[in-house]
């Protein structure tokens, strides 16, 4: 679906089409191989959603699982996770789902512990969610990715989820030109 294994990816969702589940679906591939995954969000992903995609993994696999909930202060848990999150390998993964507010600019706070993690994590893959926003002005690209070009272009890898123009649960993931189809299941997402 998505290779992580070539720096940080700024994964930037159409609002509301499932952000939160295709992350765990990485999630879930990433302990199914026995790798460890650092979850920090600013909500708990949904129960049932996350039991749902879960739900073949082993116990051990998931006592790979570490879920943080932030909240508003994403500096403070990110000062506490940085010791575990240096010690990750290739074979693990780091989230961070909706690092930042979804209306106005990314908060200063916010763009210090995303520069924070990134540096923390560079052993280690790295996944962080935005909501797109549609380009104000209407010149150029129609949407938009939250912390502007530091998050957006060089090492980072800006990806987009979007809603597909097709009918029922088909999701486009957008990486530069290409577009790959997605179907959105309750187990989670998959190529269509």
């Amino acid at each position: 679906m998505l290779n992580l294994d070539e720096g940080p990816v700024h994964l930037a969702v159409e609002a509301g089409i499932g952000g939160t589940s295709f992350c765990l679906s990485l999630a879930a591939a990433v302990l199914e191989a026995n790798g460890r995954v650092v979850w920090l969000g600013r909500e708990m992903p949904d129960g049932q959603r996350t039991a749902a995609i879960l739900n073949s993994l082993s116990e051990s696999q998931l006592e790979k699982l570490f879920v943080i909930q932030f909240g508003q202060d994403l500096l403070t848990r990110v000062r506490a996770t940085k010791p575990l999150i240096s010690r990750l390998s290739t074979t693990d993964l780091v989230v961070i789902d909706d690092w930042c507010g979804s209306v106005g600019r990314a908060a200063a706070d916010d763009t210090a512990a995303m520069r924070q993690i990134i540096a923390a994590a560079k052993d280690c893959r790295l996944i962080f969610t935005s909501k797109a926003y549609e380009s104000p002005t209407g010149i150029g690209e129609p949407w938009r990715a939250r912390g502007g070009a530091e998050f957006c272009g060089g090492k980072i890898n800006l990806v987009w989820l979007f809603q597909s123009k097709r009918l029922g649960n088909r999701r486009e993931l957008r990486i530069g030109d290409q577009c790959t189809e997605l179907v959105l299941t309750e187990k989670g997402f998959f190529p269509a």
